[in-house]
C-alpha cells in the first residue's frame, strides 16, 4: 500500500521516518501536492532532478494559504513551531526525520497535527488524535510506570515485528507513549531477555541489532500475559 494512500493530503498530518527511508516517504506524497516546502532547496532540487520528479519547491515563507503542501519538517529547525502554527489549518503532510530531531519536541509535533504516522525499519504505526488524547488524558506517572513495568513484554512485541537496535526501541517507545527509557534501563532488559534465550543480536554498522530467537515461545508468553491482564482488568472494573 502506498504511503500517500494511508494519509491523504486532506488535513494537517505528521509523518515520522528515519534516515533510511526519508526519500521513499516523501516522494509518493508529491503526486498530490501543490508544492514541496523546505529550507534545503538545492539539495532537494538535485534529488528531484535525479528521480525525474516534477514538483514545485518552495521556501516556508513562499507558501500560499490554500496550497496542499508536503513539508521537509526537519529543515525548519528551531522555527518549526512558528511554521506549524501558521499551517495548522493547511492541507499538509509534515515529514520529520526522527534521527535528526530532539526527542523532547515530539509531543509538540503531535499536538500540532490531526494524525500521525510512524514508519521506521518497515514498522508502520498510524494513530489519530483520539488515541493521542486518550494517552494525554492519563496521568504521565501512570503511563510511565506501566511502560516500565511491562518493558520486557513491550520489547518482545516490537521485536517480533522487526529486528531493531536499542536506539530504535527508545525512539518508538517515546513516540508511542511519551516515555523516555534510558539506556540504563533498556539494555539490562535486553540482556535479561537474551539470557533467557528469547533474543539474539548481531552487529550491523557497529550497532547491535536485536531479534527474537524463540518466536513461538515469545508469542506464547505474550498471549498468556495478555490473558492475565484481561482478567485483572475485568476484575477492576466489575461492580
Amino acid at each position: 500500500m502506498e504511503i500517500n494512500k494511508i494519509i491523504p493530503l486532506a488535513s494537517h498530518c505528521l509523518h515520522l521516518c528515519s534516515n533510511s527511508n526519508i526519500e521513499e516517504t516523501i516522494f509518493p506524497y508529491l503526486m498530490d501536492a501543490d508544492a514541496f516546502v523546505t529550507n534545503n532547496t538545492e539539495v532537494w532540487k538535485k534529488l528531484f532532478d535525479e528521480n525525474k520528479i516534477k514538483c514545485l519547491i518552495k521556501k516556508p515563507d513562499e507558501v500560499k494559504q490554500n496550497e496542499k503542501i508536503v513539508v521537509d519538517g526537519t529543515s525548519l529547525a528551531n522555527d518549526f513551531k512558528k511554521w506549524e502554527k501558521l499551517w495548522k489549518k493547511q492541507k499538509a503532510i509534515c515529514i520529520y526525520n526522527i534521527d535528526k530531531i530532539d526527542p523532547l519536541i515530539l509531543k509538540d509535533l503531535v499536538n500540532f497535527h490531526d494524525k500521525m504516522l510512524l514508519s521506521i525499519n518497515k514498522i508502520r504505526m498510524l494513530s489519530a488524535k483520539k488515541l493521542e488524547k486518550e494517552i494525554n488524558d492519563l496521568s504521565p506517572e501512570i503511563v510511565e510506570n506501566l511502560v516500565k513495568r511491562e518493558l520486557r513484554n513491550i520489547i518482545l512485541f516490537l521485536l517480533l515485528s522487526k529486528p531493531m537496535s536499542g536506539t530504535d526501541l527508545v525512539k518508538i517507545l517515546y513516540t508511542k507513549f511519551r516515555v523516555f527509557i534510558s539506556p540504563g534501563m533498556l539494555y539490562p532488559t535486553l540482556h535479561e531477555l537474551e539470557k533467557r534465550g528469547l533474543l539474539k543480536y548481531e552487529y550491523k554498522l557497529k550497532n547491535k541489532i536485536y531479534t527474537v530467537q524463540e518466536k513461538e515461545q515469545a508469542e506464547l508468553l505474550l498471549k498468556k500475559h495478555a490473558r492475565v491482564n484481561s482478567l485483572l482488568s475485568e476484575f477492576l472494573v466489575s461492580k
